[in-house]
């Protein structure tokens, strides 16, 4: 099977995440920053490509590449680059989702309606009639209460160009719940809801997931891996109708799970949840969409039927408009209704 020629759909890549080893030492040189030459030193000073301690370890790797997004003229080049590998690999649907907060940060005169708009030119760049791309804002659940409602903010006046919503980081006790009211102001006016939860192994992670669906509305999961633990989850999940985002790489490296082969995607399958197969950082990871499929090939059997399964169903829950998804798609894409 060469997995390349399959028709792909991602719906959990952090922008931020992508980028071209090239790219990243050619922009870090423009800027005098340090960037390794040598390939091997590189991914072990700015790749995360062995499992880290936990989570919060990994997190703390973007700082390095945080600093390369410095000015809209790399962020629409590093935007571009991402659609075109993206559909280098085979995806025909890619969402990708960015912070406003975290690009801007410690740059007062980059400010999130810069941001944005040379992410679009990007995008715009990018343009090809196989590829589809819809963008998802991120409010960070670190954020203070007041600078999550500006983000927030941000993301619903540009709805016409967002596709949907994102919590993301880690999961602290339930302090989703304090995002609810913004929540509910961004599904008000159209946008999708999607959350980062139950990625940690943790006793109330299943909790945290059966929160995101049942309270708030959660349409999908990010990685949410934790919640085939509870059978009440699993099957909240069926009936909702919630497709989980998995990113098995992703897991291994931050120590979500020990080893691909005790990844619960499988499980997930079984049980009849909707998931889809996403690289989430393949830039930081060393990785791309196209080794998600050589892993679980390889490690848990996935054949082509199940890949394009997994791909048809992530396609339904796109964020996109039907008739965007459709025009890219090349089989019928299923009614989830």
């Amino acid at each position: 099977m060469n997995v390349r020629l399959l028709p792909k759909v991602e719906l959990h890549c952090h922008l931020e995440g992508c980028f071209r080893p090239e790219t990243v030492r050619e922009v870090g040189r423009t800027l005098g920053i340090d960037v390794p030459a040598d390939p091997e030193t590189f991914r072990r000073d700015w790749l995360i490509t062995e499992p880290m301690n936990n989570l919060a370890v990994a997190l703390g790797k973007f700082a390095n590449i945080q600093s390369i997004w410095s000015s809209e003229e790399v962020i629409e080049r590093l935007t571009y680059e991402a659609c075109e590998d993206g559909r280098a690999q085979g995806t025909r649907i890619l969402e990708l989702r960015y912070s406003p907060d975290f690009i801007a940060e410690g740059r007062p005169g980059l400010s999130f309606e810069r941001i944005h708009r040379s992410i679009l030119r990007g995008i715009a760049r990018a343009g090809h009639p196989d590829l589809a791309v819809g963008l998802i804002g991120i409010v960070r659940k670190i954020l203070p209460y007041s600078q999550a409602s500006y983000t927030t903010g941000f993301i619903i006046e540009n709805r016409d160009s967002f596709v949907g919503i994102d919590f993301a980081d880690r999961d602290i006790g339930f302090e989703l719940r304090r995002f609810a009211s913004m929540i509910g102001r961004a599904r008000q006016v159209g946008l999708h809801f999607t959350t980062h939860c139950g990625e940690d192994n943790v006793p109330e992670a299943a909790l945290h997931v059966e929160m995101a669906i049942a309270e708030l509305g959660a349409e999908r999961i990010g990685h949410g891996i934790y919640a085939i633990r509870d059978p009440r989850v699993v099957e909240l999940a069926k009936r909702k109708r919630v497709l989980f985002e998995l990113c098995p790489t992703s897991n291994w490296l931050t120590s979500s799970v020990p080893s691909i082969r005790a990844h619960p995607i499988r499980l997930f399958l079984e049980s009849g949840v909707h998931v889809s197969i996403n690289s989430d950082d393949p830039g930081l990871f060393g990785i791309d969409l196209c080794h998600e499929y050589d892993v679980l090939r390889q490690e848990l059997s996935f054949t082509a039927v199940e890949f394009d399964r997994c791909n048809d169903l992530a396609a339904a829950h796109s964020f996109l408009s039907s008739e965007v998804k459709q025009k890219v798609w090349p089989r019928p894409i299923p009614d989830l209704v």
